[in-house]
């Protein structure tokens, strides 16, 4: 059934010995309940890894951080949710980082210079490079010949590991809702058919104004992506502040959400 842990040097179905391993390998670091899987390798070999509930069933959503490896930010409040929601009280499954390499590297790009979220196979993917505005930059310094940041958007559309394994993981679970956590545009952006109450309920939560796009082309996003797959999406944008000040606006209406009927059944 979509959702149960499955392993990608196991093929198949997980035993319950498995499943018991994984879990064993959380529990007691401030997790319970969660089950950690490894979905694919990035372009320089590391583990991606998504954590799943403990027991088996569909799945109400999948939760996706740090696709670009300069937001940190977003890959530490995954880890806090993951931390505060018990895999029990909840049918969401969480990628805490979906481009390591990047993140290890300081990096919007993954290892190849890629821009993930350029390197989808929507409809709307280019072969163009893009700019972007380097991280931390001040919001006064937010203009178009500050778009000095380069990105690939990969040699053809889903040329990456970690986009192939991304897709391939969402075909398997099969979630009824996808949440892409980014930052530092302060925004919620519902895609396709997002039920409004769940989109009212993240805005009021943290305060986020609701836009129907984030101000310019993003050829090849993951969410184009999801789209055209008919499958309903959240960008969810924090903004620049430190941890602490995140975590107190975003994480109320993030675990209401992994907690709510939506997310446990």
């Amino acid at each position: 059934m979509p959702g149960r842990v499955t392993s990608t040097t196991h093929p198949g179905r997980a035993s319950d010995a498995e499943v018991a391993l994984d879990c064993s390998a959380v529990t007691g670091n401030l997790l319970d309940g969660w089950c950690v899987d490894e979905y694919g390798r990035s372009r320089e070999g590391v583990a991606l890894r998504v954590f799943l509930p403990a027991s088996d069933g569909p799945m109400a959503g999948l939760l996706v951080a740090a696709q670009h490896g300069e937001e940190a930010v977003t890959a530490l409040l995954a880890r806090r949710l993951l931390e505060r929601v018990s895999g029990h009280a909840t049918r969401w499954a969480v990628v805490q980082v979906a481009n390591p390499d990047g993140l290890l590297n300081g990096t919007r790009q993954n290892a190849a210079g890629v821009d993930l979220n350029r390197n989808f196979p929507a409809t709307t993917w280019g072969p163009d490079d893009s700019f972007t505005y380097p991280p931390g930059i001040e919001d006064e310094r937010r203009v178009l010949a500050n778009r000095t940041n380069l990105s690939s958007p990969g040699e053809h559309p889903g040329s990456e590991p970690e986009t192939q394994a991304l897709i391939a993981l969402v075909e398997r679970l099969r979630p009824l809702l996808v949440l892409d956590l980014h930052s530092p545009l302060e925004l919620v952006l519902p895609r396709g058919e997002v039920p409004p109450a769940i989109v009212e309920s993240l805005s009021l939560a943290a305060d986020l104004p609701i836009v129907d796009d984030v101000g310019g082309p993003c050829p090849g996003a993951f969410d184009d992506w999801l789209l055209d797959n008919g499958i309903p999406g959240i960008v969810y944008e924090v903004e620049h502040a430190g941890l602490p000040a995140l975590c107190a606006r975003h994480l109320p209406g993030l675990e209401a959400l992994l907690r709510s009927s939506n997310g446990a059944g």
